[in-house]
């Protein structure tokens, strides 16, 4: 019989991060897979254009919910909030958000077709927002493991939920509630039981410790959902100007390449708990030093990652979907490029939450959605689809450039 001291014991920061990168990529690579079954078991590209503008709507959810907390969390050294408040916290992030996103779908559009996905969508966000604090739980402790073998179990859970169903009726909307109810079931019987070996015994927050942390992640959030908003407007726009079969062609091109964000957030993630200790016990220029390793291998990470995925990713999406998306592959390695920068901005992002720096967060990320926001109309007129990417890119960048200088500044204060 396994002993608990062996199931909580903490593992090496290589482990931890080989198995959330492992899990990790499995799962998104089974949520892309879902992106390549809604176009292969439909008709044309409508329903693909709709799942991708509920993934939008989803994401921009899930930038609320998941109220930057997790980074907050792994970073809190002091254990000023137990196990059962962060929990307790995000089921009151989960459902603010839940009421805000309803009220941001229905003001941007009455198609009543991208409504009832978007809603369908946000359940599912839901159930992995709220699941991602367990996860924290995990990560503070060094048993990333766990998170890996949840992600494969999720990604075999999602993927088979949303394919039966599309298979066997066709219809968009029970794939989205099947992939639901598996990955709900991973959270109740697996996840949960597995943070309960750290502490956590029931979801659990006074009104004086919400308000508390609250305040404390309000400005990250924004900043969060300001730079999740940068991906998921630009495609909104671009949806409603251009029209559903449009973006679902853009989408079916793109998505995998959300991969190389995956790849690089992954990488550096469970390296969030040593950047704030190194802060904590070591002092600024440790501090920096690391901040820079792993910036560049962030960088190196995401040009081998385009460099080795663009090709052989044409070649493949041109025989997964044949001649109709042949004309449209090359827009691939500048999907990949624009999915990089966005990883790219996410860890400056997490950096400066750990240095509590969140008005900077806020300016950055306000920078980059204005800019993304102004180019997206020209670009998409000068560049058609491509205009997306080269919007994302240049937004990003640009911001990333100024929150290296914020973060270098205010590591020595």
């Amino acid at each position: 019989m396994t002993s608990i001291s062996s199931k909580t014991e903490p593992l090496s920061t290589k482990a931890n991060t080989l198995w959330n990168a492992m899990g990790c990529l499995f799962y998104l690579g089974c949520q892309w897979v879902t992106t390549l079954l809604v176009v292969v078991l439909s008709s044309n590209y409508d329903n693909s254009g709709v799942l991708a503008f509920a993934m939008s709507i989803g994401n921009m959810f899930a930038a609320v919910a998941l109220y930057k907390i997790r980074t907050y969390q792994v970073s809190d050294t002091l254990n000023t909030y137990s196990a059962n408040a962060y929990v307790g916290f995000r089921l009151v992030s989960v459902g603010i958000s839940a009421m805000l996103a309803t009220f941001y779908l229905l003001l941007i559009t009455k198609s009543m077709s991208m409504i009832v996905a978007s809603l369908l969508y946000i359940l599912f966000k839901a159930d992995e927002s709220f699941n991602d604090v367990f996860y924290g739980i995990e990560q503070k402790k060094r048993r990333m493991d766990y998170i890996g073998k949840s992600q494969v179990l999720r990604g075999f859970a999602s993927l088979a939920g949303f394919a039966i169903p599309l298979a066997v009726t066709g219809n968009l909307y029970a794939a989205i509630i099947g992939m639901t109810a598996c990955c709900m079931c991973v959270t109740v019987f697996y996840d949960r039981r597995n943070a309960m070996l750290f502490g956590f015994t029931k979801p659990g927050i006074t009104r004086d410790q919400a308000k508390k942390l609250g305040r404390a992640c309000l400005m990250p959030t924004i900043a969060n959902l300001l730079a999740t908003s940068i991906v998921s407007v630009v495609r909104q726009r671009y949806g409603i100007a251009y029209g559903e079969e449009l973006l679902g062609i853009y989408a079916s091109v793109a998505t995998p390449a959300v991969l190389v964000q995956a790849a690089a957030s992954y990488l550096y993630s469970p390296l969030i708990g040593l950047l704030a200790e190194r802060k904590a016990n070591e002092g600024t220029a440790p501090f920096r030093k690391l901040f820079g390793k792993i910036l560049l291998m962030l960088i190196a990470c995401i040009a081998i990652l385009v460099a080795a995925c663009s090709i052989p990713g044409q070649l493949f999406l041109t025989a997964i979907y044949g001649s109709s998306i042949a004309n449209h592959v090359w827009l691939l390695p500048y999907a990949l490029i624009a999915t990089g920068s966005v990883a790219l901005l996410y860890y400056i992002n997490d950096v400066l939450i750990i240095l509590r720096n969140g008005t900077g967060q806020l300016i950055i990320n306000i920078a980059a959605l204005a800019l993304a926001s102004m180019l997206i109309g020209p670009l998409a007129a000068a560049f058609a689809m491509n205009g997306i990417n080269l919007a994302i890119i240049g937004s990003c960048l640009a911001a990333s450039l100024v929150g290296i200088g914020l973060v270098i500044y205010t590591s020595s204060n």
